[in-house]
């Protein structure tokens, strides 16, 4: 798996912080405003391609395990039980649902 780190960053300058005040214009008008919520984003953006060059240095198929799976699968000894076919079957319709946030 690749990753670009730079994708989908809006890089802020040394020391600054990407920020959202989402503050409608009712708010600014006075007392009894309702409280929004705020965040402030920062990143190191020398840690950040420190890490994905770590990523993208490892293997994108692990080739050990493969041809392990793939001798298993030719000698007939790959077993896998229904209740983990069932909980992988889980995971990913769960995986693939938008979630509900």
């Amino acid at each position: 798996m690749k990753i670009d780190p730079n994708a989908g960053l809006t890089p802020a300058a040394a020391g600054e912080a990407a920020s959202t005040n989402p503050k409608p214009a009712s708010a600014a008008s006075g007392a009894g405003a309702p409280v929004t919520d705020q965040a402030e984003i920062t990143y190191d953006r020398a840690r950040v391609n420190a890490l994905a060059a770590q990523v993208n240095a490892l293997p994108e198929i692990r080739r050990e395990k493969v041809a392990a799976l793939q001798s298993a699968v030719k000698q007939g000894t790959y077993q896998v039980s229904p209740e983990q076919t069932a909980e992988a079957l889980i995971a990913e319709l769960r995986a693939s649902q938008p979630s509900a946030a």
